[in-house]
């Protein structure tokens, strides 16, 4: 028996995605931020995730996209319980699915007063018959088997869309924290800015993404650093359709610049820790998660630049809902994050 009375639901309200993690069946949905809405009325929405992801960049007049969550944060509250409510019916099958759930969600750390009451209010208006808020980097760890009991500290590092959160963990709480609102989306900005100055092209972030995706990498390879795909946009100096070449080694080089951002915040965490606790870290290292860290190679970069063990688990874009999940369904799990002021009761 869980928390709360019924099936627990775990919930990553990330500013790229929202993934979903239902009590024995593990995730069942990873669906994009999105809302498509009309232009004249904000809750009349026409479209969720995916399907209102397909218009990103091509939005005519009398509808909006829009993003209830960015850089970690809930904009508005009403329209992120639109989009809670519309993602549960989805994974769970039913109306007012959340009515006799139990649901942890996922927050960041730094969350300003108005940011947290704007994230517990989406939350009860989503409909959910209990609810509890979970740091992100706890619930990663949790959902990565990473042992948070131990008197003994190990970094988490969660790289979601719009921010980087470093924790360094120790008996069920947080020792020592830094939350940059920085995320994986800097990777594909980097991208569409390095193709417009070297190339001039201009792309959009829906094709920088793409690009990172399938030829993206934090280190060099000698096999594919020539390899070059074809990019389709527009020419910045005449506005008219072009193409250009580009290399694996040219993506690699406009990512530097965010990598080595994300890099010393993880070196002023690691500063900042205990001396007790850094010497932990030398010997557990870092544990890796989010969809971020799935860009090729940035383990190892990490590794080689901080000179520390990284590990990542299998599928770490699914480590922060998991852990919600599982904090939801195990009583005494949850009791414990409680106590150590992880987790926040609504």
């Amino acid at each position: 028996m869980g928390v709360f009375n019924a099936g627990g639901v775990g919930f990553d309200l990330g500013s790229s995605n929202v993934t979903i993690y239902l009590e024995n069946e593990g995730v069942v949905l990873r669906e994009a931020s999105y809302l498509l809405t009309s232009a004249d009325d904000s809750m009349d929405i026409l479209a969720v995730g995916r399907d209102a992801r397909q218009m990103l960049g091509r939005i005519p007049r009398d509808v909006v996209l829009e993003t209830p969550v960015s850089e970690g944060a809930v904009g508005d509250a009403d329209q992120a319980a639109a989009m809670i409510q519309a993602f549960s019916e989805r994974a769970i099958g039913k109306r007012r699915a959340l009515e006799k759930s139990r649901m942890v969600v996922t927050m960041p750390q730094g969350l300003t007063r108005v940011e947290l009451e704007a994230l517990k209010s989406a939350v009860r208006t989503a409909g959910a018959r209990r609810a509890a808020l979970v740091y992100s980097p706890i619930a990663a760890a949790v959902g990565a088997g990473v042992s948070l009991s131990e008197p003994k500290g190990v970094m988490q590092v969660v790289i979601g869309g719009d921010t980087t959160e470093i924790a360094v963990l120790s008996m069920n709480g947080v020792a020592a924290a830094r939350s940059i609102r920085r995320g994986a989306g800097a990777f594909d900005q980097a991208i569409v800015r390095f193709v417009r100055r070297e190339k001039g092209l201009i792309i959009g972030q829906r094709t920088a993404e793409d690009l990172k995706i399938d030829i993206g990498t934090a280190v060099e390879s000698k096999i594919t650093e020539d390899f070059e795909v074809v990019l389709r946009g527009r020419d910045a100096r005449t506005g008219k359709p072009s193409t250009v070449n580009v290399s694996v080694a040219e993506v690699r080089k406009a990512l530097q610049d965010p990598i080595e951002d994300m890099l010393e915040s993880m070196r002023e965490a690691f500063e900042n820790t205990p001396p007790e606790l850094a010497a932990d870290i030398l010997e557990r290292g870092v544990q890796l998660s989010g969809g971020g860290s799935l860009l090729e190679g940035l383990a190892k970069r990490i590794g080689d630049s901080l000179k520390l063990p990284v590990r990542a688990s299998e599928e770490p874009q699914d480590d922060v809902a998991a852990g919600a999940g599982m904090i939801a369904a195990d009583e005494r799990l949850f009791a414990r994050f409680v106590q150590t002021g992880c987790v926040i009761e609504i």
